[in-house]
């Protein structure tokens, strides 16, 4: 069992109970499981918390609820022994209450109580699919958790929009189409679209209804396609939104011909219907902000990059390496576990340096760690910022650390108000451009970027 399996366990263990980890605690489970010592698991999330709090609150919280969960004592050193007994414990009641294996239930977890609560069916719906653009569903890396938080807000949440959004390359759209995949079957209609050349709000529209009438219809009224969500079970992924919005500005505005879009996203977001939407894009869009919530049926979910382990995995299984133990590391630290760099990475290892991957980490520090097709695609979301926006992501490469909102009006080369500021830090993070909340530090790829454009 390894830290992500592990962890996927534990969690599922304090789901039943109501429980949840935070993103700190899960950093400080994972680190634990692979023997690191508690001041190298702190430097990951340093700029989250003092290291006091994190050794005397996060801890001692941990093994707490851990111990509660499995019922017996878990500490940082005991770890890995009380949560296998209770996998095992688990695994042994689980076979023996399904005498035949192909007998059991599909699903696991909250898949379970959803297909017990009358929100799935055990049998395989009729399916009507029409697809645009959508990816071949390749073997997804270090993503078990986020498939999961999904696919528990469509069957168990109820939440009707879902936007997965992130910085370009940490493989929104893979991440989609694994997620399609694997629920499809639970919808009467599926159809996928691509926006990298966005259609105008009517043609959409005009789409969809075709698409969900049977071709008995082209209107394109809005009210008549959320007839079809409500009135039938369909599933609705849109790819790539981020084509309607504006580049230039920091106010999430859209580009010209394309405003209606805000209105579309409103509505869908806040009318009632059994279908699910899923929406992936370069940010955050402002509607989608504003109506997220536990109530509101609308679910924003940030991609990050992947973690060492998978970062690892998904470079193992790009070829075969020689490296030392911790250049496995450096590699997913110095590009932020992004899947697209990752991929660069693994090739040009694999074709000019023969695999060596130790022999490529010293010739890093001779150069820049971005090959050209990184930097194009962070050329595309560089270039969407509004001047005021790389004037702040410029003052928090040269400051060095994170820094306060003072301290960037201070390093501002021209006037600003802070209310600006707070707008544009907020644009920023709805972006992924950023991490903070009363500090803010630059994301580390975009660091990396920022630094060889000023050379």
């Amino acid at each position: 069992m390894n830290a992500d399996e592990a962890l996927k366990f534990v969690e599922e263990l304090l789901s039943e109970k109501g429980k949840r980890l935070n993103d700190l605690q899960r950093i400080l489970f994972k680190g634990a499981w692979n023997g690191r010592t508690t001041k190298e698991i702190y430097r990951e999330c340093a700029n989250r918390c003092g290291f006091d709090h994190f050794n005397q609150n996060v801890g001692p919280e941990l093994w707490k609820l851990l111990s509660d969960v499995v019922g017996v004592k878990v500490s940082k050193r005991g770890l890995q022994g009380p949560v296998e007994g209770a996998w095992e414990t688990r695994s042994q009641h689980k076979w023996s209450d399904s005498p035949n294996d192909e007998e059991s239930l599909p699903f696991d977890g909250y898949l379970k109580d959803a297909l017990e609560a009358g929100l799935l069916w055990d049998e395989p719906k009729p399916l009507r699919e029409s697809l645009d653009k959508m990816p071949e569903v390749p073997l997804v890396f270090g993503r078990d958790k986020d498939l999961e938080q999904l696919q528990e807000r469509i069957f168990l949440n109820n939440y009707r929009l879902i936007n997965v959004f992130g910085i370009p390359g940490t493989g929104k759209t893979i991440l989609a189409a694994k997620l399609a995949h694997e629920v499809k079957k639970h919808f009467d209609y599926f159809i996928w679209r691509s926006l990298e050349r966005p259609p105008a709000l009517q043609t959409l529209i005009a789409d969809l209804v075709q698409f969900f009438s049977n071709g008995t219809e082209t209107s394109t009224d809005l009210s008549r396609l959320l007839h079809y969500l409500r009135n039938q079970s369909c599933l609705v992924v849109l790819d790539g939104l981020e084509s309607v919005l504006r580049g230039g500005v920091h106010n999430g505005a859209y580009q010209e011909g394309y405003e209606d879009y805000s209105e579309f996203l409103k509505e869908i977001g806040q009318t009632a219907y059994q279908s699910r939407i899923v929406i992936t894009s370069w940010e955050k869009p402002k509607e989608i902000a504003r109506m997220e919530g536990e109530n509101q049926g609308v679910f924003a979910l940030k991609l990050e990059g992947l973690g060492e382990l998978a970062a690892r995995e998904f470079l193992t299984a790009k070829g075969a390496f020689s490296c030392a133990e911790g250049d496995w590391r450096s590699i997913a630290r110095r590009y932020a576990g992004n899947p697209f760099a990752l991929n660069e990475i693994a090739t040009n290892v694999r074709e000019v340096f023969g695999g060596d991957v130790t022999n490529f980490l010293e010739q890093l520090q001779h150069g820049t760690a971005l090959f050209e097709d990184i930097r194009s695609l962070l050329d595309r979301q560089f270039n969407r910022l509004s001047d005021l926006e790389r004037a702040i992501v410029e003052c928090l490469v040269t400051g060095h650390e994170p820094l306060t909102i003072p301290e960037i009006l201070q390093s501002l080369p021209c006037p600003v108000s802070s209310v600006e500021v707070q707008e544009v830090l907020q644009s920023l993070l709805r972006r992924s451009l950023i991490e903070g909340s009363a500090r803010y530090s630059l994301q580390t790829l975009m660091t990396e970027y920022i630094t060889y454009r000023s050379r």
